[in-house]
């Protein structure tokens, strides 16, 4: 289709139908990638779903080529799936959580359970002081649990790259980790 993307602006189904068509598969490619290992189809699905419904709504806010569109669609379903990503752990630990509580009764587990929590809110915390580009490196690797070599092909980088900027990040995080205690 020729001028799929000003169809797709002007939200016509046929442009739906040949966005399905032609990047149903990479954009499911990249769903699974993050969530089908630890979430299952089901939740892969749903993210799919999604990241048509947000190509759909967003398309007016496209500018660039059939190349670029690629790009474009294939960005949104990684952060995409990345949020889903995130809400899925959120809802495990919060899970998690509660059953410990209820279970244990035990005020020293519940006290684990929460400084535990607060520490991984604390380097979330650290992280999004770092550059934008090393913060989602750091979620790829850590949060994720991607190799480098699979953040390097999703980052469009090299291995040696991927390698420094996880030390330099690490870094970055001791000291400002430093810089924390030293107020405190």
């Amino acid at each position: 289709m020729e001028d799929f993307i000003m169809r797709l602006k002007r939200q016509e189904e046929e442009a739906i139908d040949y966005l399905i068509d032609a990047y149903m598969p990479f954009l499911k490619g990249i769903c699974q990638h993050v969530l089908l290992k630890s979430y299952g189809f089901h939740i892969a699905e749903e993210c799919l779903n999604d990241v048509l419904m947000t190509i759909w709504q967003r398309a007016g806010k496209f500018e660039g080529s059939h190349e670029d569109f690629r790009k474009w669609a294939g960005t949104l379903a990684k952060y995409k799936a990345i949020d889903v990503y995130r809400k899925q752990q959120k809802r495990q630990q919060r899970e998690a959580l509660t059953d410990e509580v209820r279970n244990d009764g035990q005020s020293h587990d519940t006290e684990d359970a929460v400084m535990k929590n607060e520490a991984r809110n604390e380097m979330l915390y650290r992280l999004h002081e770092l550059p934008e580009a090393d913060r989602e490196l750091f979620l790829m690797k850590y949060y994720l649990d991607l190799s480098n070599g699979e953040i390097a092909d999703a980052l469009g980088i090299t291995l040696s790259a991927v390698d420094n900027r996880l030390f330099r990040g690490k870094k970055k995080l001791f000291h400002l980790f430093q810089r924390k205690e030293r107020f405190i």
